[in-house]
């Protein structure tokens, strides 16, 4: 693309570090860890946690950030009514709800016990050469109602899916491949296109491949057939979205699917993630873990015109949804200093022949 058409299309933003155009997923911390955004032409698979409860804050963010800067939204699930998942999208907000603040009780004598090598670590992902285009949402609000009648939202839940020959197992595959690819030539948004308004579309598939969107001729290999189609859906909306103005992000019930099936899909798709909820877990009553909610693990990043994807590195992070706002964090554990002197002195034996207090080495 040339920068000047990409530089025209809002709501996006031209990476300095290898020219893709991104759009916001609408969460500040996501954006400085997949380099400044979602590249268009992109799809990206996350991996839903048990309960699926993140996973669908994640999608409605990208929702959100779609309608603030105007972009053309096609929201697709065979869960949900497709519709409940807009009105329940987070209001745009002019500042960060909660910023990050120091804790209540941690005064400078505290501060001066941590270790030197402890003092500059934030937990707080940033990234100065990562420019935000984004906005910011309150998860307390809901979106009103005029700005979704003002929106341009297709809405597709898989009820009149058209009888014909599929290429799916299951037809409803088809049905939302299709649609998907009426849409964007409806809006002029295949690369080939030279439309007067330039815009964006972005797909949001809600738990595909849910027990929903299993064969409807039932039998012992009705999860097989499934996985079959989850695969080529993935690598068909990727061939789709690559020759657009398009960028797509599907949750995944990953823990239906074996890892073999669950591999060929990650492979299939150009970014991965997986969130690893702490709720019914060991880790649930981790002291060290109390102030989040799960893991959050970028197993893939996209590679777009290139011959292998980029490693996302070793970092853990670790995410957490507070009243107002989702954020993704790194993962710091803190240094074993919570016990003053007076406690160590009493535990740490001490090695002589003087003192009142005897010990066993002592004579």
């Amino acid at each position: 693309m040339e920068k000047g058409k990409s530089e025209s299309i809002p709501g996006t933003i031209i990476s300095t570090q290898n020219g893709h155009l991104l759009v916001s997923s609408g969460i500040a911390s996501l954006d400085v860890v997949l380099g400044g955004g979602f590249p268009v032409g992109t799809v990206t698979l996350i991996e839903e946690d048990f309960r699926g409860i993140y996973s669908k804050v994640i999608l409605k963010y990208f929702l959100a950030e779609g309608l603030s800067t105007k972009h053309s939204v096609l929201i697709a699930s065979q869960d949900v009514n497709p519709a409940n998942i807009i009105k329940e999208l987070p209001a745009v907000i002019e500042s960060d709800p909660e910023p990050e603040v120091p804790s209540k009780g941690q005064d400078d004598s505290n501060q001066m016990k941590i270790a030197f090598r402890y003092q500059n670590i934030s937990s707080t992902l940033k990234d100065p050469s990562v420019k935000h285009i984004g906005h910011h949402y309150d998860l307390s609000k809901s979106i009103s109602l005029s700005d979704i009648e003002n929106s341009d939202i297709l809405y597709w839940n898989g009820q009149t899916i058209q009888s014909g020959v599929h290429s799916f197992i299951n037809p409803a595959y088809s049905d939302l491949l299709k649609s998907i690819k009426d849409k964007i030539k409806e809006e002029k948004l295949f690369l080939k296109d030279n439309p007067e308004k330039k815009t964006i579309l972005r797909i949001a598939i809600h738990s595909l491949g849910s027990p929903m969107w299993l064969p409807h001729r039932k039998s012992i290999h009705s999860m097989d057939s499934s996985s079959q189609d989850l695969n080529m859906f993935i690598f068909c909306l990727r061939a789709l979205v690559r020759s657009a103005h398009a960028v797509a992000v599907i949750t995944v019930p990953s823990y239906l699917y074996d890892e073999d099936s669950l591999e060929r899909c990650i492979h299939s798709s150009d970014i991965s993630m997986r969130l690893q909820s702490f709720t019914g877990t060991e880790l649930e009553m981790n002291q060290s873990l109390q102030d989040y909610h799960g893991f959050f693990y970028l197993t893939k990043l996209a590679a777009i015109n290139s011959l292998a994807s980029r490693h996302p590195g070793s970092m853990e992070h670790v995410f957490k949804l507070r009243r107002k706002k989702f954020v993704i964090e790194l993962l710091h554990l803190p240094p074993d200093i919570g016990e003053d002197n007076e406690t160590k002195k009493d535990k740490v034996p001490s090695l002589g022949c003087g003192g009142n207090n005897k010990h066993l080495l002592e004579f």
